[in-house]
């Protein structure tokens, strides 16, 4: 239908203008606070052109659901202001439906920035990552060092002093097993361990076997125990960043953590349920844009923008403090999502009713 090309295409320019006009802003605050990193390690103009270029999905992310809620606040002002709307009621159309391509929209570009943040924003961060710890120094998520890993189980705890992804091997490493009493039955100490492909390979150590008889040590070169299996990613720090890791890693490394440490999960969940939903926040705030009463007697643009930034800046308070009630343990992780969205909504319904419904 013609009217539903209109709204959208009025939307998707203004939209996609903020959303540059925006995201290029974050990047010269960024550049510029970045700026004695980069005259200090002397680093070339291409690499740190480079440096933004991958930060740069992360930052669209980061404006996407506000240039979303500009544009749509601007469409529907322009309506009412232009008395357009007025004319669209007259050919017919109700409020409902002028909403309805705006609504399909929104959700078409929320899973659009879905799938866009779960694929390409993550190797974009996880490329930025590397390139900062060759450039500056900083803390690798590839290596990482004083590392504490739990079976799922809980069967037995690996401890290392460092991981080193290229070589897939741990340095001094001290392996803990529990019996079926739960009591300390086995502990390994030994240099390395190298990953077979399939298990944990230990060189060069010592062995604690312990039996109600007493304890025994036996040293050994070499000893491959099948039962230790875990992945290698799990001993990377990026595998203890919710924020970088793939759905399977993440569901891998929830529960293991949720076995061995309640508190830790809390705050894991929380971060990998904002991480998934962030992209609906587009739908969400486009949602609350149509629900804003635009019924101002002059200025419009002006009194339903600022409506609708303060309903959004609601929502993101919200947010945060839900989230740190589900970090805590207060709430599941999954009110950090549902809290803040039934909330704003119900603010932006009781706005509407109380200026006047459109019909």
């Amino acid at each position: 239908m013609i009217i539903d090309r209109y709204i959208v295409s009025s939307i998707l320019k203004v939209a996609a203008a903020a959303l540059l006009i925006c995201t290029m802003l974050v990047v010269a605050v960024e550049l510029f606070s970045s700026m004695n990193n980069y005259v200090t390690n002397n680093v070339p103009v291409g690499q740190i052109l480079y440096l933004s270029l991958l930060g740069f999905p992360e930052y669209l992310m980061m404006c996407a659901s506000l240039s979303f809620l500009f544009a749509t606040t601007f469409f529907l002002s322009q309506l009412e202001g232009n008395n357009e709307m007025i004319m669209l009621f007259n050919s017919g159309l109700s409020y409902r439906r002028v909403c309805l391509p705006i609504l399909v929209m929104s959700a078409a570009a929320s899973l659009l920035f879905f799938a866009f943040s779960d694929s390409f924003m993550i190797d974009a961060a996880v490329e930025h990552d590397r390139l900062s710890v060759e450039l500056f120094g900083q803390t690798s998520t590839q290596d990482s060092s004083d590392i504490t890993v739990s079976a799922v189980d809980g069967s037995y705890v690996v401890f290392a002093s460092y991981y080193s992804q290229p070589q897939e091997r741990l340095y001094d490493v001290t392996v803990v097993e529990r019996g079926k009493d739960g009591r300390v039955a086995r502990r390994l100490v030994c240099d390395y361990a190298d990953y077979s492909g399939s298990s944990w390979v230990f060189h060069e150590g010592r062995e604690y076997t312990v039996s109600p008889e007493g304890t025994t040590a036996a040293f050994f070169s070499e000893l491959n125990l099948e039962h230790i299996d875990l992945d290698p990613y799990m001993f990377t720090s990026q595998a203890r960043n919710i924020s970088t890791m793939d759905r399977a890693q993440a569901s891998l490394y929830l529960e293991q953590l949720r076995s061995a440490d309640i508190s830790a999960w809390c705050q894991a969940a929380t971060d990998y349920v904002s991480r998934l939903f962030a992209p609906f926040s587009v739908f969400i705030l486009v949602l609350i844009s149509l629900l804003m009463n635009y019924r101002f007697k002059r200025n419009i643009f002006l009194f339903s923008l600022i409506q609708s930034l303060c309903t959004a800046v609601i929502y993101y308070v919200m947010q945060m403090l839900v989230s740190i009630m589900c970090e805590q343990g207060i709430l599941h992780p999954v009110f950090s999502v549902i809290i803040p969205a039934a909330t704003v909504l119900v603010l932006s319904l009781l706005i509407r009713f109380a200026g006047g419904v459109n019909g």
